[in-house]
């Protein structure tokens, strides 16, 4: 993240008040954590987003292993997309790229949702069939769920949990379904292959639309995890800090499921309601754009909306 982001002042967040706050939130040595992030809430970190992966890895420890999100919805705009795994910028944000351009990092093979790990899991996490869902139960997320991954959202709400997708699959919610695609792959070597991927994906609304009268609302879920004392809740800089349990969402999400397959969704005919939080102070970025071009808002979640400092072009 460019540092005209932020605002420079004498409370800069360091890498140990990141330590003690990620310690507060139950993170702990040897856990798998999949961190979902937005650099700009944090305020100006001293080292910038270096400093906040060193951070994570200081927290689990040799033992443990740091996964993010390295998506590439660029890929949707082109005719023809050609995945490159080793090359293919992240566009979820400068703390993922950090990631991923580590030396010792792994990254997996997916049409979009790809992923890069850092630790002692990170070969099983990533080393999966490319042909399988990306939230399967053999994919990375599933691995992910097999091992209990603690989900972080990093000045993030629920609404942008990806893993509320697995359990969208595990209930079998009837308006996703999965795409069979055929995809080149370049490999180390320069070589190119075709690769059978699955992707999963909303089935076309009644209207055409991709969500027709209810969009995604995951703070639903979210909220109810937290009444059960399930997310550790803390603060870093101006940024809200969560961690969850990727089972404990999963567990909750098959039994409110089964009373409610829209458990993941808003009111019908709602598609701008979300369910509020009780603690921080939730900030929607202007309109942005993602890789293939699409508009959508970002869910941001501070302590004070003031010291966020706005995007101007389209960076998350």
């Amino acid at each position: 993240m460019s540092k005209s982001y932020m605002r420079k002042n004498s409370n800069n967040v360091s890498k140990e008040e990141i330590v003690t706050s990620l310690k507060q939130t139950g993170l702990k040595l040897g856990d798998v954590v999949f961190v979902h992030s937005a650099m700009r809430t944090l305020g100006w970190v001293d080292g910038g987003a270096q400093t906040v992966v060193s951070a994570f890895l200081e927290v689990i420890g040799e033992r443990g292993t740091l996964v993010v999100p390295t998506f590439t919805f660029a890929h949707e705009a082109e005719e023809e997309p050609i995945i490159d795994p080793a090359n293919d910028p992240s566009e979820m944000g400068i703390i993922t790229e950090t990631v991923r351009r580590r030396p010792d990092a792994l990254r997996s093979t997916a049409f979009r949702h790809s992923v890069a790990a850092v630790g002692r899991r990170a070969g099983v996490i990533t080393e999966v069939d490319p042909a399988l869902s990306p939230f399967d139960l053999r994919s990375s997320f599933g691995v992910m769920l097999s091992l209990n991954t603690q989900i972080v959202l990093l000045g993030m709400t629920y609404a942008t949990s990806t893993s509320h997708h697995v359990s969208e699959l595990l209930c079998e919610v009837p308006y996703r379904h999965t795409l069979e695609l055929d995809i080149k792959v370049r490999q180390q070597d320069g070589s190119i292959i075709k690769q059978k991927m699955t992707d999963y994906q909303p089935k076309p609304s009644g209207t055409g639309s991709y969500y027709g009268s209810r969009h995604p609302d995951f703070n639903r879920l979210g909220k109810m995890i937290e009444d059960k004392g399930l997310v550790g809740i803390a603060t870093i800089g101006n940024a809200v800090v969560r961690r969850f349990g990727l089972r404990d969402l999963a567990d909750l999400a098959l039994v409110e499921a089964e009373k409610d397959y829209n458990i993941f969704r808003t009111p019908e005919g709602e598609p701008d309601y979300y369910t509020p939080l009780e603690f921080g102070k939730v900030v929607f970025s202007p309109e942005m754009l993602d890789g293939a071009g699409r508009p959508g808002k970002y869910q941001w979640c501070v302590v004070d909306e003031s010291k966020l400092a706005m995007p101007n072009h389209n960076l998350a």
